[in-house]
């Protein structure tokens, strides 16, 4: 891991929208994140896919992408560290859209 913990980059982007109470940040500290390294280019997510858990960047870039009519891929969303891409898709009850690696990255 490193010096910043996984849990660091989520309390700090959680921080920049809103104001956390000490409370708020220690239940933050205790979340265990597991994180996992992918290369550039990997489907984390694909459309039509069920999900049942959910993912923060921890480093590198991610892409919301839609395929359009000819096949070619359409990014529609950034995530960089710290963002929640996929928190929507637990209230779908299937992916409208894929997550996809556009540089190597660190999920948790």
């Amino acid at each position: 891991m490193s010096p910043t913990s996984s849990s660091d980059v989520l309390i700090r982007k959680l921080q920049s929208i809103s104001d956390l109470r000490e409370g708020d940040i220690d239940v933050l500290k205790d979340i265990q994140i597991q994180e996992k390294d992918f290369l550039a280019n990997y489907d984390l997510v694909s459309e039509g896919d069920r999900p049942v858990n959910s993912f923060v960047v921890l480093d590198g870039l991610l892409g919301s992408t839609k395929l359009t009519g000819d096949g070619k891929r359409q990014i529609t969303s950034f995530f960089v560290a710290g963002d929640i891409p996929d928190l929507h898709g637990l209230h779908l009850s299937v992916m409208d859209c894929n997550f996809t690696t556009l540089t190597a990255a660190r999920l948790g």
